[in-house]
């Protein structure tokens, strides 16, 4: 594999509260899944915060922290609380997100925002989310919330944007959520172009396999009842963008003006155990992707602290000639889904690959 030049690891930015720390019950459990946005001069980083005690009800949910520099964050607390702890008298078979309600990407549109996050309605005996995992969303109408999830109202419960595919397709037991984009050929052909596009990650069941799917729609508020096999749900490309072979999930999209490329960074499984490391794919069409067009950004051998579990990545330009990388790692040779970190990386602009 290739690797990407001027890749510099700055480490950890990010921990797990300590017991006695304000936020402690919410991210104690580890802190994984690092979605950052940039409104302004300030980040917002997304992350899912696991409850500390690795029970079945160490549910996870989405907590967010604030920064002006991606290194010295702020921490704010839970913006999404899974359904078993808003609904507790109720259970997975009306909420999708019972079990977990996390990982989210935010879309502005000008006007509101929207935020698609992974529902699951299992999870395992240690509360980390289990298959199956659906798109879900919720609204608000400033960067900083507060956010209504869609299945918060009467009779909605089970409402998603992108619902996993029929028995023994490729997204079979995973649809979840990745970023959005405008569609490049909407402006020239509105008639037969959806507006937006989701790059959203998908499983297939047995021998998992995995990797990731375009998923358009002119409405964002598009969603539908999950038992529901046709709706209005966001409309799935047939086929991956990738072959399920090189075992990805995750999508951070970065279009560089400069060069005309689109970047998608991502997560390499190991094994089907673990994700051990970050790839990037590049393209100038952000609907066809050669496979054999990757490079290695973050493995073992570039992080300074995380040299098992390396998790999702998303991107954010800092400065015309700098690109920032948060992603999450646990210490050592750990591969644990649990007592994650998150670590920051910058990238020299314009990419290049060795």
């Amino acid at each position: 594999m290739k690797y990407l030049n001027n890749v510099t690891d700055k480490g950890i930015v990010l921990s797990p509260s300590e017991k006695g720390e304000k936020y402690y019950d919410w991210d104690g459990g580890g802190i994984r899944e690092a979605v950052v946005k940039r409104v302004g001069d300030t980040y917002y980083l997304s992350y899912d915060g696991a409850i500390p005690g690795a029970a079945p009800t160490s549910y996870w949910n989405a907590c967010e922290a604030v920064s002006k520099d991606l290194i010295h964050w702020e921490k704010r607390g839970v913006t999404l609380l899974s359904s078993a702890l808003t609904h507790p008298e109720s259970d997975n078979l009306h909420y999708k997100d019972f079990c977990s309600a996390s990982s989210p990407w935010d879309f502005f549109d000008g006007k509101k925002w929207y935020r698609y996050y992974v529902g699951a309605d299992h999870c395992s005996p240690e509360g980390i989310p289990a298959f199956i995992y659906s798109t879900m969303l919720a609204v608000a109408d400033s960067a900083d919330g507060p956010w209504r999830k869609l299945c918060d109202e009467p009779g909605k419960g089970n409402f998603v944007c992108i619902r996993p595919g029929g028995e023994g397709s490729w997204d079979e037991v995973t649809a979840s959520p990745g970023q959005v984009i405008e569609n490049p050929r909407y402006k020239d052909d509105p008639e037969n172009e959806k507006r937006y596009l989701m790059f959203y990650s998908g499983s297939c069941a047995g021998e998992t396999k995995r990797s990731i799917g375009i998923a358009r729609t002119d409405d964002l508020c598009a969603a539908d009842d999950f038992a529901c096999l046709t709706g209005n749900f966001w409309i799935k490309d047939e086929n991956p963008i990738i072959p399920p072979q090189d075992d990805i999930e995750n999508t951070s999209i970065f279009y560089e003006e400069e060069t005309g490329l689109y970047w998608l960074f991502t997560n390499h499984i190991y094994n089907n155990e673990y994700t051990n490391s970050v790839w990037v794919y590049w393209s100038r069409d952000p609907e066809s992707w050669n496979p054999d067009n990757k490079a290695v950004v973050i493995d073992k051998t570039v992080s300074t602290f995380a040299k098992g579990a390396i998790g999702m990545p998303t991107v954010v330009r800092i400065s015309k000639d700098k690109l920032g990388l948060l992603y999450d790692g646990a210490l050592g040779d750990s591969t644990s889904h649990l007592g994650r970190h998150i670590g920051y990386a910058e990238i020299s602009l314009p990419i290049s690959v060795k």
